[in-house]
């Protein structure tokens, strides 16, 4: 197992240990924020008639050529369509059909005026404004046509991106399964939330926000929180075994004499990937796989925490679910106040953003708590090892957090 390598290292080491499990069919409904297995081809035409985009009256435009509010022309009113009826209706010059939104255009008429420009009269059309070819029409074919490629394999699945499905002639779409995780808090000061709190214990805050990130991504997973007893965490790790593609703990990350994670994981067989990287916060972190299946070590700070399932846990998970690592989109922004680190690790520094006339600022957090520090942040600041330091006023790339979405999950 490799010791104090660098978060470059650790984050190529970790992508190269996972990868998409099985694939699986669902309803559209049931498929938002899953990936595509496969490219997917219209079955239809989309509309699969022509149809009115108005309420009105369908029409030969060359009836109309001269209408205006002066000078009308009369057309007889010789039927009805409307949506959802595919009788046959057929119309010649001289006369009008009246139509509804989404009604099959009569066989004869090439245009639609919106009933405004009209008004009827017994039997008869009266209109004052022209109308020509195509004119209010959806032709058959114009949102999706037979056979087009409506979305491709990688693809993540949209609800906008569904309803082109569904109107594409699909029911149902093959789809990466979801990894299934157990995160799992460490610790006898550790107390789950919304229980008492003795003096001196704390609440599991890490599991909440880990839980939290999961359920943004539509991660299923489970939680636990477990005393510093061998038995105890050998017990709820291999629980989940048989129903757990990937572990997450929190907390007995050094390897101290009360960090007990990687001593149990060591006696139940695991393959150490790395323990501690160069990266601030988050050094503790620890990789590896057991029973074929990746195990994180998470630090208990709860920064350290965050940082290290941020930047090395998130992007394994988003590989496993069949999309590419990146998390979060970057942008270009001017760093408002200096930063500092040290030379040889990569930093990690919260900040807020601002807009200003001259573009988009960065402005590093200074506040005291942690805990609110990392919960108003809205990007971060990357420090790169070999810099200890980027001053004021240089333009840099920063990691945006806020733009991250996605579908809600359930923990149980």
């Amino acid at each position: 197992m490799k010791t104090f390598i660098g978060f470059t290292e650790a984050l190529e080491l970790t992508l190269d240990h996972v990868a998409p499990g099985e694939e699986e069919e669902l309803t559209l409904l049931a498929a938002v924020g899953r990936v595509l297995t496969a490219d997917l081809t219209s079955l239809v035409d989309s509309p699969s008639i022509s149809t009115s985009r108005k309420d009105g009256f369908a029409v030969v435009p060359e009836d109309l050529s001269t209408a205006s509010r002066d000078h009308p022309i009369r057309l007889k009113l010789v039927g009805r369509c409307t949506a959802g009826d595919i009788r046959p209706v057929r119309m010649s010059r001289g006369e009008a059909v009246r139509v509804t939104t989404g009604a099959l255009i009569p066989a004869g008429a090439s245009a639609v005026i919106s009933e405004e420009f009209c008004r009827v009269e017994d039997s008869t059309v009266v209109c004052f404004n022209t109308a020509e070819s195509d004119r209010n029409i959806l032709q058959r074919g114009t949102d999706v046509r037979s056979k087009d490629q409506v979305a491709a394999r990688g693809d993540r699945l949209t609800p906008a991106r569904l309803g082109l499905i569904a109107a594409a002639g699909h029911g149902a779409v093959r789809v990466q399964r979801m990894p299934r995780a157990a995160v799992i808090a460490t610790g006898d000061e550790v107390v789950s939330p919304g229980m008492p709190l003795p003096s001196g214990k704390l609440y599991a805050s890490n599991m909440v926000e880990i839980g939290a990130w999961l359920s943004l991504h539509g991660i299923p997973f489970r939680t636990a929180v477990i005393p510093d007893r061998p038995q105890a965490i050998r017990k709820a790790i291999q629980r989940g075994l048989s129903e757990t593609d990937v572990f997450i703990t929190s907390g007995g990350a050094w390897g101290s004499e009360k960090d007990l994670i990687l001593k149990v994981v060591a006696d139940m067989g695991w393959t150490g990937i790395y323990h501690r990287v160069r990266m601030g916060p988050g050094k503790p972190v620890g990789f590896g796989l057991l029973d074929g299946r990746p195990f994180f070590v998470l630090p208990g700070g709860p920064p350290s925490n965050e940082m290290a399932f941020l930047q090395l846990c998130l992007p394994a998970l988003m590989k496993m679910m069949g999309l590419g690592p990146s998390v979060f989109p970057t942008a270009a922004a001017r760093l408002s106040d200096h930063v500092h680190g040290e030379r040889g690790w990569t930093e990690f520094v919260h900040a807020r953003l601002k807009k200003s006339p001259a573009g988009l600022l960065a402005v590093p957090s200074r506040l005291k708590s942690r805990l609110k520090s990392m919960a108003e942040k809205e990007a971060l600041i990357v420090i790169p090892e070999g810099r200890d330091a980027i001053p004021a006023g240089e333009m840099i790339d920063v990691q945006v957090l806020t733009s991250t979405v996605g579908p809600a999950g359930a923990a149980s």
